[in-house]
């Protein structure tokens, strides 16, 4: 995946960085991220004479009418609205940097110069007020805790730093935007739009960092746009083609069928074998993936202990052994788990009873230090998360502890076994550990369900 960033630096092998008068064509890439400032910083520049700047072929960027030796600034700015049409109709991704809107007079044959001149809008809608206002803050409340900037936004909840929101009470935007982030008062802080085929995601601005600091940064918006942008589909020859008769092709076909039929046999073997080993390779994950690898890796490792998933894609996990519900929350990160995904459980729970239905069982899943040897890890979840779930009854086992659970399974542990195991995961409360989930130690008073 290619990914252009304007005025937003994110050193990443995926991630080409220009200004919005040197970059090349936005709709080269299958991504943008643009902070919307650097439209008028780069104006200022320029027309300050304080840097110089050269145009993607080469030409200088001059505030004159452009021609074969000079790149117009007023027409290298004006481009970018058809580039970026064009990105979204291919079903592109746009990442900006929610900035209110601004005007930067002085452009030769472009008075009508603004920060957001190059994004399309919904119909009906536009990135100015009474849409997009201005506003300072620092608070920042997941909306939305399945999409991919969610992670992003709550592990950078500290260098967030918004400067603008949007307007939940018109109407246009009640129809077109996705709620991911909220600020103080609840208003919209970020948010996703469907233009014309692609995406617009708008987030807060995030504080300049630098050095290792901004390459996770970096990483954390490649891994987001890739779970955003997803991957085109390969268009189909029409019908006909085939019967278009090339010299030497029908004989070229019969030798390539024959050649495919004697590999069959070893490609059907390598297959097998290879479905086998990632399938079990697969198990590892669990002890160092995070976002949509864990969530797999989990599933997998729940499977194997014989839990049916219930959820569909995009959902919540949620499983099933015998007649027994039971929502799932994960949690893999760098440092500890703290409360989150308690608290996302919690309130899961409770939109069950407020509509009515019986509470599920409830299982929080935490890797904590997902990047250090599991044996060189220090506590990976805190003493208030094991508190909570102590206190709602709420099952909480470490990736490491499942993954035990997984090779004992593998093992041959018969269906009693896998029983026991389920059994206890969804009945026991607070931290558990392997030894007692295995039904190697006295499981102590009788198991109580939840406190709802």
């Amino acid at each position: 995946m290619r990914i252009l960033s304007v005025s937003f630096p994110l050193p990443n092998v995926s991630v080409d960085n220009y200004n919005p008068v040197t970059a090349p064509n936005y709709n080269d890439y299958d991504a943008l991220v643009v902070d919307p400032v650097g439209v008028d910083r780069t104006v200022r520049e320029l027309l300050a004479g304080e840097k110089e700047f050269e145009a993607f072929d080469g030409r200088p960027v001059l505030n004159v009418p452009g021609s074969a030796t000079v790149a117009g600034l007023g027409e290298q700015l004006r481009r970018r609205l058809e580039e970026t049409q064009r990105l979204l109709e291919a079903g592109g991704l746009v990442v900006v940097l929610a900035r209110p809107e601004a005007f930067q007079a002085g452009v030769v044959g472009f008075e009508g110069c603004d920060r957001y001149h190059w994004l399309p809008a919904p119909p009906g809608l536009g990135w100015s007020p009474p849409w997009l206002r201005a506003g300072e803050g620092k608070t920042v409340r997941i909306a939305d805790e399945h999409h991919p900037f969610a992670a992003l936004l709550r592990e950078y909840r500290k260098e967030v730093a918004w400067r603008a929101w949007f307007d939940d009470r018109q109407p246009e935007f009640r129809r077109n935007g996705r709620v991911v982030a909220l600020g103080g008062s609840g208003v919209p802080i970020a948010v996703e739009f469907d233009v014309s085929g692609g995406r617009v995601v708008f987030v807060p601005v995030i504080v300049e960092s630098f050095g290792a600091q901004r390459t996770q940064l970096a990483q954390a918006f490649v891994d987001a746009c890739r779970q955003l942008r997803g991957l085109a589909v390969p268009e189909e020859p029409p019908f006909w083609v085939r019967g278009v008769a090339v010299p030497g092709l029908e004989q070229a076909e019969a030798e390539l069928e024959e050649a495919e039929a004697a590999a069959t046999a070893a490609a059907e073997h390598l297959a097998a074998v290879r479905e086998r080993h990632d399938a079990l390779a697969r198990h590892r994950e669990l002890l160092w993936r995070d976002g949509a690898g864990f969530r797999d890796a989990v599933e997998a490792a729940l499977q194997e202990l014989g839990f049916a998933v219930v959820s569909g894609p995009g959902e919540p996990l949620a499983v099933r052994s015998d007649d027994e519900l039971a929502f799932v929350e994960l949690e893999s990160v760098a440092g500890q788990v703290v409360e989150w995904p308690y608290i996302r459980l919690q309130r899961r729970i409770e939109a069950e009873l407020l509509a009515g239905r019986p509470a599920p069982r409830g299982l929080v899943v935490a890797n904590g230090f997902r990047e250090r040897d599991p044996d060189q890890r220090e506590p990976e979840v805190s003493e208030p998360l094991v508190r909570a779930c102590e206190n709602y009854r709420f099952g909480l086992v470490t990736a490491r502890t499942l993954f035990d659970l997984v090779r004992r399974a593998l093992g041959g542990a018969d269906e009693a076994a896998l029983r026991g195991m389920r059994r206890r995961l969804l009945r026991g409360g607070g931290l558990l550990g392997a030894e007692w989930l295995l039904g190697l130690e006295d499981e102590g008073a009788p198991e109580t369900g939840p406190i709802f």
